[in-house]
């Protein structure tokens, strides 16, 4: 691993995504209804949206650059493509129930008049089914990154995939009767995907983990083995991240004393970093402690619609705060989470002002 510049930049994963590429009001319909391109042209689009992807986050100077996650519709469903998972015909979720959601604000959707006689059903979630074992059978997103790397020209290489124990907790098990049994096949799967990432040089391999939050209480028995063994063997350096859900939904993120414990299990793992929402749930400098001696990608933007652009001078106060905790070789700076449905003025003007900061916590700490 080459080393990094202090207080290295980086998003979490996904970057604007463009409206001629998918339909956003269909992120959460069927996996690939989203996209507004036909299918002949599809890949060609992907392609032309990864490298203005790409030259964003290489123009305002990050540290490591991902391709957007444009070719995905949800940070999930690229996954579901492991053997012995059905997607077509999906199960009814039966343990959606999360441990934090009395500290979110939803954000309100219009009622229409119709729905507005109608008494309120209880909610219904249908997730893909484990049919059979859980097998790696073809690249799932080592193709993506190959482009990802062909692309960059300045930046390192960052690629995102599905944790083990959040996809595990996104599936209907028929299969392995236990949900920790499920984790650890998904985990060994996705170790022979992340190994290809590792085999063609992807710089950064980040898990994302954000179950290790919303539904702690049922994965943390067997979350860190689940994430070892997906990372087992990897040489390349390792993050893992772990948030509140995208701001498009959300209105109001508070502090949870789930989120500590959350941290605390996952700087257990083998991880070389942990990334933190950290912005838009005004978290203090203390949460930090919870990390151990992993390195922390300190969340310092805030994704909520309404927000504004953060000033360099918001972030740097912000990076010092931290600084209080963690040792200036172990901070770098992220955005809180995926930016796909920000638009690409604000992702890039954020993006800016975050390299800029770090810049100048580079003069101040260098």
């Amino acid at each position: 691993m080459t080393s990094n510049p202090l207080f290295a930049t980086q998003i979490v994963g996904s970057y604007y995504k463009p409206h001629w590429l998918a339909d956003h009001e269909l992120v959460y319909a069927k996996e690939g209804v989203w996209w507004r391109v036909p299918p002949e042209q599809l890949l060609s689009a992907q392609d032309d949206a990864v490298r203005l992807a790409v030259f964003d986050q290489e123009r305002a100077g990050l540290t490591y650059a991902t391709d957007g996650e444009e070719r995905r519709q949800t940070f999930s469903g690229h996954f579901y493509a492991l053997g012995g998972i059905d997607s077509d015909e999906q199960g009814l979720v039966t343990n959606f129930s999360g441990d934090v959601l009395e500290y979110l604000t939803m954000k309100q959707r219009a009622i229409t008049s119709d729905e507005n006689q109608k008494p309120a059903a209880p909610p219904e979630f249908r997730q893909p089914r484990v049919v059979g074992p859980i097998t790696w059978e073809r690249a799932l997103v080592a193709d993506a990154a190959q482009f990802l790397k062909k692309t960059t020209t300045t930046a390192k290489s960052k690629v995102t995939v599905i944790g083990p124990a959040s996809l595990a907790l996104r599936l209907v098990d028929e299969h392995y009767g236990s949900l920790d049994q499920v984790a650890f096949a998904v985990a060994d799967a996705l170790n022979k995907e992340l190994r290809l990432l590792d085999d063609m040089g992807i710089d950064l391999i980040q898990l994302d983990e954000p179950e290790v939050h919303f539904r702690h209480s049922q994965l943390q028995d067997f979350a860190v083995e689940a994430i070892d063994r997906a990372f087992a063997g990897i040489k390349a350096r390792k993050a893992l991240h772990v948030c509140y859900g995208y701001s498009k939904n959300i209105a109001e993120k508070r502090a949870t004393p789930v989120y500590p414990e959350a941290i605390k299990l996952l700087a257990q793992t083998s991880t070389d970093a942990i990334s933190l929402e950290y912005a838009q749930p005004m978290q203090t400098p203390e949460l930090l402690e919870n990390a151990g001696d992993k390195s922390v990608i300190l969340g310092v933007l805030n994704l909520d619609t309404e927000a504004p652009v953060e000033s360099v001078q918001q972030i740097v106060d912000m990076a010092n705060a931290a600084l209080e905790v963690v040792d200036k070789q172990k901070l770098e700076l992220g955005s809180d989470c995926g930016m796909w449905f920000l638009s690409r003025d604000v992702c890039f003007d954020k993006i800016t002002n975050m390299e800029l900061a770090a810049q100048e916590l580079r003069r101040q700490h260098g």
